[in-house]
């Protein structure tokens, strides 16, 4: 005798729709990430070429300077050029492909651009330090071939710091939270601590100590003008009622004409924009380094890492790369 409401779904059609709705949604998932493993990919690529030929063209920017920031450009187009193309091949396979000498080599040159990137970053912060602090001597000490130097300099310490996982001293694998072959940081604590030294420690203190040390003497130089327009102002006669505006034969010294409120805006303007380079860099940066740091220590004393989720990981991994994005846009 039939079911008055009608046959009941078999327990064999119930499991494929269950298996087709978790494959629908793993796939729709999967498209997800690569669609934004694409998008920071076109960024990144787009935002630092068109960094190096805005540079390059305009004679404006021909300095000491855009050495280094064509150079910092430089590294971070590799990055997304060497690193990012492999990362949207492993999340559309689900894994690496079969292959331990690529691995070997986007494990190495990741770390060598990654790592340039952040020296590039501490250069930069030295110049403009120099610029400031010993504007006198700058010219003659900052040349052109100096700072050549020290963009080979840069390159050859990322080289050497990057090369012993391939000696032996600590390894490189596919490591699945991030998509990609890297360094392992758990295997072998001494080198992560000593990377972490020498490839963001260091760097970031020299990072912090030149911005901090320039914020001071911008507004320094902001509380100094600002004094001397109120003492001009007050041996003038002037009060605050003054016209705002003055004549095209009077130098302006009130606080309320256009050149005084253009200089207090663009020096408000540099030191936000400092203070944006600073914390870019170590919201960026500072997980991943953690995140190493961490499995590093667990390794070492309980023998296995599991302390950082997966997620964490690849949250961590996703900043780093990010920050490629973001420093065409801060230099």
């Amino acid at each position: 005798m039939g079911d008055l409401g009608g046959s009941a779904p078999s327990p064999r059609a119930a499991a494929t729709d269950v298996n087709s709705s978790q494959t629908e949604e793993a796939s729709m998932g999967m498209s997800s990430e690569v669609q934004m493993v694409l998008e920071v990919l076109i960024v990144l690529i787009l935002g630092n070429i068109l960094v190096i030929v805005i540079v390059a063209a305009t004679k404006a920017f021909h300095s000491v300077t855009s050495v280094l920031i064509i150079n910092l450009a430089v590294s971070d187009l590799l990055v997304g050029a060497g690193v990012m193309p492999f990362v949207a091949m492993s999340v559309i396979n689900h894994g690496w492909v079969n292959c331990t000498a690529l691995c070997l080599y986007v494990g190495y040159t990741s770390s060598v651009y990654c790592t340039a990137s952040v020296l590039t970053l501490a250069a930069i912060a030295l110049d403009r330090y120099h610029s400031i602090m010993d504007c006198l001597h700058y010219n003659s000490r900052c040349t052109l071939w100096r700072t050549c130097a020290v963009v080979l300099w840069i390159w050859l310490q990322a080289l050497a710091t990057c090369c012993p996982p391939l000696l032996g001293w600590s390894s490189i694998s596919y490591v699945v939270p991030m998509y990609s072959c890297a360094i392992d940081w758990a295997s072998t604590p001494s080198y992560t601590a000593f990377v972490a030294v020498l490839s963001y420690l260091s760097p970031a203190l020299i990072i912090l100590f030149c911005y901090v040390n320039i914020m001071k003497v911008a507004r320094s130089h902001a509380r100094r003008i600002h004094s001397l327009e109120d003492s001009v102002q007050r041996s003038r006669g002037l009060n605050a009622a003054s016209p705002s505006c003055c004549s095209s034969h009077q130098y302006c010294e009130s606080p309320h004409c256009p050149s005084t409120l253009v200089y207090h805006h663009q020096n408000h303007h540099g030191v936000v924009r400092l203070f944006l380079v600073i914390l870019t860099f170590f919201l960026c940066w500072t997980p991943h380094i953690s995140v190493a740091l961490i499995q590093a220590t667990e390794t070492a004393i309980l023998g296995h890492s599991s302390l950082v989720p997966p997620s964490v990981v690849t949250a961590s991994h996703w900043l780093v790369l990010l920050n490629s994005d973001i420093n065409p846009l801060l230099y």
